[in-house]
């Protein structure tokens, strides 16, 4: 298996109580991502297609993951028609995804998503959109909690 590495793994960050959800058909590839995340303090929940992706989204509130981590490429239901079902979910539009696929990107554009990654993956650059997406989350649903006391 290759695995996804940076400079800091194998250690554990400390627990950042954020969920992310990572979305691939090839096991190799979720498990190297979800061992990434891990060692940085993530929690990781995985789906290998978009119908499973569908499905955890849909029994893990209240912790809903800060971001979705997402193949296009799949069996059962693909990553386009995820974010097509996703769009018309009220309860799942306003989880942020970034794409990581082998594909070259789409000409048309894709709705609702936050990046376009190409495999082979930068893994620093992924973390780096996952840290400000769910920081960024984190400060909103803060400031909400602020207002209504």
């Amino acid at each position: 298996m290759n695995t996804i590495e940076t400079a800091e793994m194998p250690r554990r960050k400390k627990v950042s109580h954020e969920t992310i959800l990572v979305v691939d058909d090839d096991p190799e590839i979720r498990e190297s991502l979800s061992e990434l995340l891990y060692h940085r303090g993530y929690s990781v929940l995985q789906a290998e297609n978009g119908r499973r992706a569908l499905d955890v989204l849909k029994t893990v509130p209240p912790r809903t993951p800060c971001i979705v981590v997402l193949d296009l490429a799949m069996p059962v239901l693909d990553g386009l028609q995820f974010l097509q079902y996703r769009a018309e979910d009220p309860r799942l539009r306003h989880i942020p995804v970034v794409v990581v696929s082998g594909n070259p990107r789409p000409t048309h554009p894709l709705e609702g998503i936050e990046a376009y990654l190409q495999k082979p993956l930068e893994p620093e650059m992924l973390l780096e959109i996952i840290r400000k997406t769910c920081d960024e989350r984190r400060s909103s649903d803060e400031e909400l909690a602020i207002k209504s006391l």
